[in-house]
């Protein structure tokens, strides 16, 4: 069959999506556009409201190729199956099957199902082998690593636990023969991702440090990110290896949520102010230039306008280089949703605005100091003429990038040195130093 899919959601949904699509390769399956496809594949997020919303948009939309087109099935699989299916088989007739997040490289059953609007249920979350086939949909110089699935925290306000399952890290020797295998294939740049990255091995009796050693280690490999570094795993050893290995970019994705004491036990966060002071000391003390990305959650139930004003002026001192913001919505199944006191949804959207308009005027000064400085960047792509590229605080899909000139061609995955020219509150310009 032709086949096309959607992915929707984080990267380690994207990551999911390459394993589906090599998974139907090998069983002889061609990939196609979404106008040409026999059947069309959705992968959803069901983390908040906004991406729930987006995922039924998107099958809806794309139902229209049933009567317009040569699309004979409609399959939806993903976290918003896992959580939903039932649901969703009563609403949305116009999907042909229904697959979770498990067993994902089986997914080809779906595509042989007789059964219109068959549920089929897996254990939840996928743990892949290094040699799964793979359909990458990053360019060949960059891709994401998936070294666990799953989460074992029980924040009150987050579905992902029922969705994916407690965590299930990989092998250090699974993760290690993956990343060999992309360098094979002229891999420069891993983004190692994972719902809990800090708490990683500790399922299987290993560490982020032991896999962090054995990953640099890997010829080829010059760039090695980490995403969702929560706050209660950072060792003084773990710091100082990041600091001290090349390879390993200065660049920490943490999650924080909020800074207020009380709202961090609502959210049972285990993790008080103190505690997310002092890591954000040590991080900054221990890790030259480095590059400090979190999230935050407002209109948490019972937030109050002291403690958001509390959160406000943590976010203005502390000067993070870049901040994601979720306006809180309700998850069924979660600790908060039966809370009191939720906060209304233009408030939200206030302290929404409010919080961007700071982070922004922060991340402007930041760029703006960047003017006249030579940074080493990774090349993305060509669009109109200029290149597009990354710094090593730049990483793809969330964070800014560089238009950049160039008197040469340049290849894509090239790393090369640019003198930053210009700036705005996201992007920045600069020219390639080509001798």
């Amino acid at each position: 069959m032709k086949i096309s899919l959607v992915s929707l959601g984080c990267s380690k949904n994207l990551v999911d999506s390459e394993l589906i699509l090599g998974s139907l390769q090998k069983a002889g399956h061609v990939i196609v556009p979404e106008q040409e496809a026999d059947a069309i594949i959705v992968n959803t997020c069901g983390f908040i409201g906004d991406a729930k919303r987006e995922s039924i948009d998107t099958i809806l939309e794309l139902s229209r190729y049933k009567q317009s087109g040569s699309c004979s099935k409609l399959i939806m699989t993903g976290c918003l199956v896992e959580r939903y299916s039932r649901e969703l088989k009563e609403e949305l007739p116009e999907v042909d099957a229904f697959w979770g997040t498990g067993n994902l490289l089986n997914i080809n059953e779906a595509l042989k199902s007789l059964s219109p609007g068959k549920i089929f249920k897996n254990k939840p979350g996928t743990i892949y082998d290094p040699d799964a086939p793979r359909y990458f949909l990053t360019p060949n110089h960059t891709s994401f690593v998936k070294v666990s699935e799953g989460c074992s925290r029980t924040c009150s306000f987050c579905i992902i636990p029922k969705m994916r399952g407690d965590m299930k890290s990989r092998t250090v020797e699974s993760i290690s023969r993956e990343i060999e295998l992309l360098s094979a294939r002229d891999c420069k740049e891993v983004n190692l991702i994972a719902q809990d990255m800090t708490s990683y091995g500790r399922d299987i009796g290993v560490s982020l440090e032991l896999l962090l050693k054995s990953l640099i280690e890997v010829d080829g490999i010059e760039w090695i990110r980490l995403h969702y570094c929560y706050p209660w795993g950072f060792s003084d050893s773990l710091v100082e290896l990041i600091s001290n290995e090349e390879k390993i970019l200065s660049y920490i994705d943490m999650p924080l949520q909020h800074i207020n004491d009380r709202l961090l036990k609502a959210m049972d966060r285990k993790t008080s102010t103190y505690r997310i002071r002092k890591i954000i000391e040590l991080l900054r003390e221990g890790i030259y230039d480095l590059t400090l990305r979190t999230t935050f959650i407002v209109g948490f139930p019972g937030e109050t306008d002291e403690e958001f004003e509390e959160l406000l002026d943590f976010v203005e001192d502390t000067e993070f280089d870049r901040v994601g913001v979720f306006k809180y919505s309700i998850e069924e199944g979660t600790k908060a949703a039966t809370l009191g006191d939720q906060i209304k949804e233009e408030v939200k959207q206030e302290r929404y605005e409010r919080l961007m308009e700071i982070q922004s005027r922060i991340s402007y000064d930041k760029n703006r100091e960047l003017v006249g400085s030579v940074q080493r960047t990774i090349v993305d792509e060509k669009e109109n003429g200029l290149y597009l590229s990354r710094m090593a605080s730049q990483a793809p899909d969330v964070d800014g990038i560089i238009y950049v000139s160039s008197s040469r061609d340049l290849d894509l995955g090239e790393i090369i040195e640019v003198e930053i020219t210009g700036f705005d509150h996201f992007d920045l310009e600069g020219q390639a130093m080509i001798s």
